[in-house]
């Protein structure tokens, strides 16, 4: 008897969880964005510049001392950004000449 009520539970135990699947993967729920996906130039450029940016980024911390931790991250992070932006800003407009 305990055999046929074991096999009973577990065929109601997975019963359930199939039932249940659906409601699990619900589709309409979306992870937030990124506060800074908007003004992020960094993640906008092509794969081969982002990578030369990302290692003179490297080398520039690394001359400066910062070998690991919080404080390399934020300095790669904005020295990334600050590349990525002056590569994306526009080239200033030349000074008309007076008649």
């Amino acid at each position: 008897m305990k055999f046929t009520a074991r096999a009973a539970l577990a065929a109601a135990a997975i019963a359930t969880l199939l039932a249940a699947g659906p409601a699990w993967s619900q589709p309409g729920l979306t992870l937030p964005s990124r506060p800074d996906a908007a003004t992020d130039k960094f993640s906008t450029l092509d794969k081969t510049t982002r990578r030369t940016i990302s290692m003179a980024c490297s080398k520039e911390a690394d001359e400066q001392g910062i070998f690991r931790g919080k404080a390399r991250g934020k300095f790669r992070s904005a020295c990334k950004q600050e590349k990525a932006a002056a590569l994306t800003a526009p080239a200033p407009a030349a000074p008309e000449k007076p008649k």
